[in-house]
């Protein structure tokens, strides 16, 4: 190893003994800071945001044919059924079904918009497959099994009409669960343990960089390159009390003391 690399490794070993002696020095500041992020989040999470509750139900889209030609046309029906579920994707959202799911839902007592409805909807399906599902996200586990048997019967009912078919049936109907969905607690704990270490050691370099406080007599010889005339060591305020009834220190009334 030449002289050169010699001079980067130990470069580098001082950069790394560096930093670690600042997160030595700040470790208050960033132990504090994920703490109170910590403790925050967790706050919110609990106290200040509404908790949402999830239910779904699963619908079916199946033509059904006569058995003469179910064997000849049974694929090509699928693939029909399959494509025809975007388009039922766009009539269940539709203020037609949503109007209609928005006064059924005032006669049970839930009073909700066909608006708010739509924001409370989600439709999924799995490639190639005939059921999509609706899931409805709400304030309470009732509201949101409501909301999705009600927008499956509502929409099970008008698209006959609407598409002059009857090829939809309701798989399976939404029940109430009492588990929230969000907010995610556990989560957004940990997100914001680790929001708040990232903050810290953003805080510890920043105070670092600011503290011009001298701490090392090699800041003074080496930086500034004047000359270390002596070392005046601070005498805690107990000793020199201490000092003063033994009689090794007087007090003067002008406040200055004297050895």
């Amino acid at each position: 190893m030449n002289e050169a690399d010699s001079q980067r490794d130990s470069l580098k070993f001082s950069d790394i003994g560096e930093v670690l002696g600042i997160l030595r020095k700040r470790k208050n500041v960033i132990i504090w800071t994920t703490v109170i992020c910590a403790v925050l989040t967790l706050f919110v999470s609990l106290f200040v945001i509404t908790p949402k509750y999830s239910s779904s139900t699963d619908i079916l889209v199946n033509r059904k044919v006569d058995n003469s030609r179910e064997q000849i046309n049974a694929q090509g029906q699928i693939q029909a059924d399959v494509q025809m579920i975007s388009t039922y994707k766009d009539i269940i959202t539709s203020p037609t079904i949503l109007n209609t799911v928005s006064g059924r839902l005032a006669d049970k007592g839930y009073h909700i918009s066909a608006g708010a409805i739509r924001k409370c909807i989600s439709i999924s399906n799995q490639q190639n497959s005939q059921v999509f599902t609706v899931a409805v996200k709400a304030k309470n586990p009732q509201l949101a099994a409501a909301i999705a048997n009600t927008t499956a019967d509502v929409f099970k009912t008008k698209v006959k009409k609407i598409m002059s078919i009857n090829n939809v049936s309701i798989l399976s109907k939404a029940v109430a669960n009492s588990s929230p969905v969000s907010p995610k607690v556990g989560l957004n704990t940990i997100i914001g343990i680790v929001i708040g270490l990232v903050l810290g050691l953003i805080l510890a370099f920043v105070s670092n960089e600011l503290d011009w406080t001298i701490t090392d007599e090699s800041f003074i010889t080496d930086d500034l390159e004047l000359n270390n005339l002596g070392i005046i060591s601070e005498i805690p305020a107990s000793k020199v009390k201490k000092l003063i009834s033994t009689g090794r220190i007087t007090s003067r009334g002008s406040g200055k003391r004297r050895v």
